[in-house]
């Protein structure tokens, strides 16, 4: 199932470049997504964590609106078993200060129960990710 896994995730990321809303099929509707250890904390008016379909759309929606020009490079993936780590760099411009920003190499642990998506940590690092997956190098 693993395998079935990493292609959930590769789609994910590609339908989200492209901002296609069905991107949110992939998540349980109880999911949940954890920012508190990202760079995306800094810019998120919660706490750093979402549940459900609709707190998530609305988040990413905020983010949308923030920046432009946003894309998104997958440096890798890894499977790890029930987890799926996503390595990647996010890139865009400030719509207002037209500043640019990057953030090199964060990661994402996903977890997964029947086919859906049922949690994502945002991590700055893969090492951190790997931590969390139980994994080391």
């Amino acid at each position: 199932m693993s395998k079935e896994n990493v292609e959930i995730v590769r789609r994910a990321f590609d339908q989200a470049g492209r901002r296609d809303v069905s991107v949110m099929d992939v998540y349980d509707p109880e999911v949940e997504m954890d920012f508190s250890d990202s760079p995306f904390a800094d810019f998120m008016r919660t706490a750093g964590r979402l549940r459900g379909r609709g707190e998530i759309q609305s988040a990413f929606g905020d983010w949308y609106d923030v920046f432009q020009g946003l894309e998104t490079d997958v440096d890798e993936l890894i499977d790890a078993d029930e987890h799926v780590i996503v390595v990647f760099t996010y890139r865009g411009k400030g719509r207002t200060s037209g500043v640019e920003v990057a953030f090199k190499h964060m990661a994402g642990l996903w977890m997964f129960r029947d086919g859906k998506v049922v949690r994502v940590a945002w991590l700055r690092t893969r090492e951190k990710a790997l931590e969390a997956a139980g994994l080391s190098e």
